[in-house]
């Protein structure tokens, strides 16, 4: 594998108490001379599993391996094997590829989606087949995450939690700022990367390779999937939580003067402070671009202010009743469309490091 050329794919493989189907995969690997590298990361494993990690290093002309003293998840170790991709790559390299340490990826299918993706040079999935022997967990789980993956951002994958990923070389910076470290940093991967191009992910089948029930995956389908959908909760107890400030602002303000736009005013001025810090901070955790975010913020919350207060005011002189009722059903109809236009033109990554990523 060492005399491979050095601008073919990488392998990225993270292992938390790896046993001897990482051993398999790795020689599967190496056989087909697909790839200029394979890097393991030991993710904090055991001492008893360390004649496994040694038993690699011995193939030091293949491989590398890196340790972590403790278990710091998946995300990490894929972060730190990503970090050292950038480090010691050439930089003519195409990317690498990301599977899975316990055997549920054949070494021919990772060849298959780092070609696809190398070729394209395009965020590339391994999308598996999910039918009657799909272990119930594991389909519980992806079934979830998919839903709400198509449900907040529109995008049909048929597979949120392989992984088994082709990253090109322009997107690793991109990948390494996710700020996500266990099991939800996969999932926070493919939602950042909807903010960014309408094309960026790629699909390839692949054979779906389940071992014993998948009884080894450190995957834990109910809690893991409500970690997961937390990214998009966050967003849910953001908006509650604003809606109750403007809500208690606005009924005082109105109560006292009788004026709804005055209420509308004083009510928004107040949600608008909490709302962007928490939305910056906490939901969507994107730092950069301070006053942008906020111009581009303010905008979109005087438009929907000033949409409100207008179907407010229509309902409340055709139908009367009450203007607090009035308001929530008005402002319920464009909390989705407030999200959307958050996630995709508000709170997104800077997009210099794309500038040279042929992805269209």
């Amino acid at each position: 594998m060492s005399q491979n050329p050095k601008n073919l794919p990488w392998v990225l493989i993270p292992s938390y108490q790896g046993d001897q189907r990482l051993l398999d995969l790795v020689d599967g690997l190496i056989d087909l001379k697909a790839f200029s590298r394979i890097i393991v990361v030991n993710d904090g494993s055991s001492s008893d599993r360390d004649p496994i990690f040694e038993s690699l290093e011995a193939r030091s002309d293949e491989v590398t391996v890196l340790r972590h003293a403790v278990n710091r998840g998946k995300g990490q170790a894929l972060k730190t094997g990503l970090n050292h991709y950038l480090l010691a790559a050439d930089p003519q390299s195409k990317g690498l590829v990301c599977c899975d340490a316990d055997g549920q990826h054949l070494p021919k299918d990772v060849a298959k989606v780092a070609n696809k993706g190398a070729e394209a040079n395009q965020f590339t999935l391994g999308v598996r087949v999910f039918g009657a022997n799909t272990p119930f967990r594991s389909k519980f789980g992806n079934t979830l995450t998919s839903l709400l993956f198509g449900l907040f951002t529109g995008f049909r994958l048929g597979d949120t939690q392989t992984g088994l990923r082709f990253i090109p070389w322009d997107l690793v910076p991109f990948c390494l700022r996710i700020p996500y470290d266990r099991f939800d940093y996969e999932f926070a991967t493919l939602v950042q990367l909807t903010n960014q191009t309408s094309n960026s992910i790629l699909q390839v089948p692949i054979e779906t390779v389940y071992i014993n029930e998948n009884a080894s995956s450190h995957y834990r389908a109910l809690k893991d999937s409500v970690t997961i959908g937390a990214i998009f909760f966050k967003f849910f107890f953001s908006s509650i939580t604003t809606t109750i400030l403007d809500y208690i602002v606005f009924a005082i303000v109105y109560f006292k003067t009788g004026n709804i736009l005055l209420a509308f005013i004083l009510a928004r001025l107040a949600s608008i402070i909490y709302n962007f810090s928490i939305s910056r901070f906490f939901v969507f955790k994107v730092k950069a671009n301070f006053f942008k975010q906020l111009g581009k913020y303010l905008a979109l919350v005087t438009a929907f202010m000033l949409i409100s207060w207008a179907i407010t005011e229509l309902f409340f002189k055709l139908f009367g009743g009450y203007v607090i009722l009035t308001k929530l059903i008005a402002e319920g109809g464009l909390f989705f469309i407030s999200w959307f236009i958050q996630k995709r033109f508000i709170f997104v990554p800077k997009k210099e490091i794309f500038k040279n990523n042929q992805t269209p």
